[in-house]
């Protein structure tokens, strides 16, 4: 890791990070991951990128969401909350809708509609 350009190397790993690891993305974990503190992790990537790093994982998780519910048919809501990190499914609804303008049952369902 280049520390002078930790902002691409943090924005690299999360976007390439495997859906299943999503639910340990924390800033905690990436400061550990790229051995720096927290504090520092944080504000590099706020300073570089314009949005702060909690923000980015967050868009980053409903990001995936969309994708995974378009891939996957099978894995129910409850199981997608789960396995991207939200304890609470509610939760994870209302961020998902606030992001997409559906609940993730109905995005799915306008999704399968439009691939037919």
């Amino acid at each position: 890791m280049r520390n002078n350009n930790i902002a691409n190397d943090v924005f690299r790993y999360v976007v390439r990070l495997a859906a299943d690891d999503f639910a340990a993305l924390t800033v905690k974990m990436l400061a550990e991951h790229f051995n720096v503190s927290r504090c520092h992790i944080s504000r590099r990537f706020h300073n570089e990128r314009g949005m702060t790093l909690t923000t980015f994982i967050k868009r980053q998780k409903l990001l995936r969401a969309e994708r995974l519910l378009a891939a996957d048919s099978d894995v129910t809501v409850k199981q997608l909350a789960s396995r991207l990190g939200y304890a609470d499914y509610q939760y994870f609804i209302a961020r998902f809708r606030e992001q997409w303008g559906e609940s993730p049952g109905r995005y799915r369902k306008l999704y399968a509609e439009l691939s037919e």
